[in-house]
């Protein structure tokens, strides 16, 4: 089970209806301000904090700072968002953030992101968070998901998303710091006791790269 916060002025950027934070193995908590967010923290042991740069009333730069020098707080990741004017966001990342996305924020990068710092490998079901795109006839819907157990030849893959057999959809993830995107076709469609969709996804063009990024991914989980 994964544990994140996350500022509530930041909770616009996620869409609710398919929020990778109602995928299973994610609780997530919200906070007001930057004192609530250190004492949630200190009582659910987050992997994970997402906050604002001006989120009252300690600020993120202070923020991170508080968490880094205290040895029961500190393992955690955090990403702040803000304004890149000044040193705000190098200040920040010297102060102990892992990452800083820019306002406006991209929805896409913030969820890149989380899905690159909340990857953890798992033996058996390896899972990774990703943004995939279904072609219609009024144009492209995106929506996130999670997927276990994934291959260079395809992965299972888990949704809200209503898909059918024979769907195309174009799907993009972090492994090992980079980004893969490949076009996928669904080939296996079951209902999970959560009562989310699961389906077999077929990888169609995964490039060379790709394809030696996911396969040294698998054989390092395999090691462990």
């Amino acid at each position: 089970m994964k544990t994140i916060i996350i500022a509530e002025n930041l909770l616009p950027f996620f869409d609710s209806k398919n929020s990778i934070f109602r995928r299973g193995g994610i609780a997530f908590f919200t906070a007001q301000t930057s004192e609530e967010i250190v004492n949630l923290h200190g009582v659910k042991n987050a992997d994970l904090i997402i906050t604002a740069q001006t989120l009252p009333l300690m600020g993120a730069l202070k923020l991170c700072a508080a968490i880094r020098s205290d040895d029961q707080l500190k393992k955690v990741s955090i990403i702040v968002t803000g304004d890149t004017s000044g040193e705000s966001g190098a200040a920040c990342l010297e102060a102990g953030a892992n990452a800083f996305i820019p306002a406006p924020v991209d929805p896409v990068a913030l969820f890149s992101k989380v899905s690159e710092l909340l990857l953890v490998p798992q033996r058996k079901e390896m899972r990774v968070l990703l943004r995939a795109s279904v072609k219609g006839l009024e144009g492209d819907t995106s929506f996130f998901a999670a997927s276990k157990n994934i291959s260079i030849s395809g992965m299972m893959l888990e949704a809200d998303r209503s898909l059918a057999m024979g769907d195309r959809l174009t799907c993009s993830f972090n492994i090992a710091h980079s980004e893969i995107k490949v076009s996928c076709m669904i080939v296996r469609v079951d209902r999970v006791s959560s009562g989310r969709n699961q389906y077999g996804v077929e990888f169609l063009n995964l490039d060379t790269k790709s394809m030696i990024i996911i396969e040294n991914y698998v054989k390092a989980q395999a090691r462990q």
